[in-house]
């Protein structure tokens, strides 16, 4: 007398599905294996890449410190450029390719390159926002807008610090206080007071807070 299925047991159940579908789960197990195979290389392909791109990142950062260390006709841009460029060829997503942008940022403010410095610092700033390279690139990129002839360019950047980085960055007092000052330069006296008056209540600690102060007496000295 045949066995009714109802009167199986549960591991009986999948011990008959086993046999009669053997090839698919045959099928199904290797790829599995398959699966998890890939997922193990590129976590160790990964790894190494992770570790590849900090050790040049610390190559970048020592070759621009002897770079700096030369007098400025003695430099050769060739190897940092180099170096710049396998960094954001190969590690496009990695920290290397944060540091290759900020060091060819760094090189172009030491050679006067306003352009150039502000689209690398942009560049990374909009890349890596939430790198703490970020806010000093914004801080670099609004001097190099400045430098190049560019003020509005410049507010706008320094604008970006202080909105989504007055908690962490030391640079968003001088760039708050550079705000009152394009604006005074401008001849907005209300709109730099009001600048100066905000790094005086949002950062009193800061040594910019003092200058503010003056400003202020000044400007509300000439109304």
């Amino acid at each position: 007398m045949k066995n009714d299925a109802n009167d199986l047991t549960l591991k009986e159940r999948i011990n008959e599905g086993l046999s009669r579908h053997w090839k698919l789960a045959t099928i199904i197990f290797a790829a599995v294996l398959v699966i998890m195979a890939a997922i193990l290389v590129f976590g160790f392909l990964n790894r190494g890449k992770v570790a590849d791109s900090a050790m040049l990142a610390e190559d970048l950062q020592s070759s621009y410190t002897s770079w700096m260390q030369e007098a400025p006709e003695n430099r050769d841009d060739a190897e940092l450029e180099s170096m710049i460029s396998k960094a954001l060829d190969e590690y496009p997503k990695l920290f290397a390719a944060q540091r290759a942008l900020f060091t060819r940022g760094l090189m172009a403010l030491e050679n006067k390159e306003w352009d150039a410095a502000s689209e690398a610092f942009e560049t990374l700033a909009d890349s890596w926002a939430d790198s703490y390279l970020a806010p000093v690139s914004l801080y670099n990129a609004g001097a190099a807008k400045e430098e190049a002839g560019d003020p509005e360019g410049a507010a706008v950047l320094w604008q970006l610090l202080v909105d989504n980085y007055a908690e962490v960055s030391p640079d968003a007092p001088e760039a708050l206080f550079n705000l009152g000052r394009l604006a005074e330069k401008a001849g907005k006296t209300s709109e730099a007071i009001d600048f100066y008056k905000d790094v005086n209540s949002r950062f009193p600690k800061s040594r910019w807070t003092d200058l503010s102060k003056s400003r202020i007496l000044f400007l509300e000295s000439q109304s």
